[in-house]
């Protein structure tokens, strides 16, 4: 199955541990969210690639197109 990671680091650089992490992929899509690790990583499997909003935090961190081994990376 595919999968992308997102990655969550503070502002000292350090990875933010069990930060909550939810991607958006519209309407008819749901929701998908997960705790990041205590490395600051968190993956999720790809839903055929369609894009989706990535949160953060509660932050609004953009829409993406959550393709097969694509990383992102967020600094709070």
């Amino acid at each position: 199955m595919s999968h992308f990671s997102v990655r969550v680091v503070c502002d000292d650089g350090k990875p933010a541990k069990d930060i909550g992490v939810m991607i958006d992929y519209g309407w008819f899509g749901g929701t998908d969210e997960k705790r990041t690790h205590s490395d600051g990583w968190v993956q999720f499997h790809s839903r055929e690639n369609k894009p989706g909003t990535i949160w953060v935090h509660g932050h609004n961190m953009g829409s993406h197109s959550l393709i097969d081994g694509k990383t992102y990376s967020f600094t709070i």
